[in-house]
């Protein structure tokens, strides 16, 4: 039997910050691509030869950067519907002096920087110029974070709406949710706001397989009306959105009309997106400043068996475009925590899980079928129950997208299936395999536990 312990710890890299006076700064740049360069922009998410006709909101990597000591800690988000660890690297190579982590909303409206939509089957999507656009302008936004650091004060509010379960169509069960919105403001020494960072789950794919223009989805909405409540910029993370999480079939009601948003819509996307805005408003309002003095965070890049046939032959077949080795039928993806304390008392944790994480890994909620191909699986801890801090965040598709991340147990390619369903379930299509999971759950685990107290 293969011991976890080879969850294969290829590198590790810890840093830092500590004891100093908060900094922060924040910054953006377009991502929105070209469509006049004569070169087919292909849509990422749903199908392939989804080419894009029109722009209908711009695309942007946002970040926002943190420092307490002499590395600052950049956080930035891109909408796309996943960045490769290659293309992270070229990221962070780019602002050595920082310790940077890079997400993607998982938009299902932008273009395909992984390869898996193009023109047909079995042809690449990722267009190497758009990549290395994206590339570049999150450089640039992390240099104008690192050059704009100034003295800032922090908030940390968190809030579970209680309607909101109608926001997701869970298709597969269990019906499992991480449903808490999660936010970090920072505000200069003027009390104005230099930035806000939202952690919900969700997946942006509000406008559905047929829409051919270009968009940041639900996140849009998300960005533009909490900017307007709260000045600054806006970086939303995304969470554990695997399993489905998804707004596409859930019946929510437009606060505009007080009827029912018309689906697949941007008004739709909109709505969903100024529901977590206010929500992230209001709970700020009546949040109190904490005190952060010390940042830390660790990362060490795991080793995953593949199992998935059809991503080993995409691999072969040049898709990814010489990113995402499967080398030996194994890929390797970073797994990071970061801390946020202030003296000596942690007071917001972050789980970095490098792709579509299913929720009962994060709040828990496993429930074991005699169908599944695994019944006697242990079932991994949940992520957020190796934290202890008062605000936990998970950030999905964080430094990397290995797809669909399942729980062991609930793995179900073979009949007889779960729950008594006829035909397999959709997730494990898009998942490199069943290790997936426990591997990185206890990567998790002893990252937490190597960081000790603050």
């Amino acid at each position: 039997m293969r011991s976890l312990m080879a969850s294969a710890l290829l590198c590790a890299c810890a840093c830092s910050a500590q004891g100093g006076e908060l900094m922060a700064s924040a910054a953006k740049r377009s991502i929105t691509p070209d469509l006049k360069s004569g070169r087919p922009v292909y849509m990422a998410g749903f199908g392939t030869g989804r080419a894009a006709t029109g722009v209908h909101d711009d695309l942007w990597v946002r970040c926002v950067a943190l420092s307490t000591g002499e590395k600052p800690l950049v956080i930035c988000a891109a909408d796309s519907i996943g960045l490769l660890w290659e293309d992270v690297q070229k990221i962070r190579a780019g602002a050595p002096r920082a310790t940077v982590i890079v997400a993607a909303t998982h938009v299902h409206e932008g273009p395909d920087t992984m390869g898996l939509w193009g023109p047909k089957q079995g042809v690449s999507g990722i267009d190497e110029a758009y990549n290395a656009l994206l590339v570049a302008r999150a450089v640039e936004a992390i240099q104008e974070c690192l050059s704009t650091l100034r003295p800032a004060t922090a908030t940390l509010a968190g809030v579970t709406p209680k309607d909101v379960d109608g926001y997701f169509d869970d298709s597969r069960p269990p019906v499992v949710h991480d449903p808490q919105i999660l936010a970090l403001a920072v505000n200069d020494m003027r009390r104005a706001r230099i930035a806000t960072l939202v952690n919900w789950t969700n997946h942006p794919e509000t406008l559905g397989s047929k829409n051919t223009l270009i968009t940041a989805d639900w996140p849009a909405g998300l960005t533009a009306r909490l900017e307007s409540l709260e000045g600054g910029l806006v970086v939303y993370v995304n969470g554990a959105v695997g399993g489905m999480q998804s707004p596409l079939g859930a019946k929510i009601v437009d606060p505009k009309t007080k009827k029912p948003a018309p689906a697949e819509t941007f008004r739709f996307a909109e709505a969903v997106g100024e529901y977590v805005a206010e929500h992230v408003h209001s709970a700020l309002h009546d949040a109190r400043a904490v005190t952060l003095d010390t940042i830390t965070y660790r990362e060490k890049l795991v080793q995953i068996p593949v199992a998935n046939a059809g991503f080993l032959m995409a691999a072969q077949a040049g898709l990814f475009k010489g990113r995402q080795s499967m080398d030996g039928g194994n890929t390797k993806a970073p797994v990071g925590y970061l801390r946020l304390s202030g003296q000596g008392v942690p007071q917001l944790e972050v789980a970095l899980i490098p792709g579509e994480m299913y929720p009962e890994l994060s709040v828990g909620g496993v429930v074991k079928d005699p169908g599944a191909d695994f019944p006697e699986a242990p079932v991994e801890r949940p992520i957020k129950s190796m934290l202890t801090a008062p605000y936990k965040m998970l950030f999905g598709l964080a430094n990397d997208e290995i797809g669909y991340i399942i729980p062991k147990v609930q793995w179900d390619e073979k009949p007889p299936f779960t729950f008594g369903a006829r035909k397999r379930w959709y997730g494990e299509v898009n998942s490199v395999g069943p290790e997936a999971a426990p591997v990185i759950a206890q990567a998790v685990e002893e990252l937490v536990k190597a960081s000790g107290k603050p």
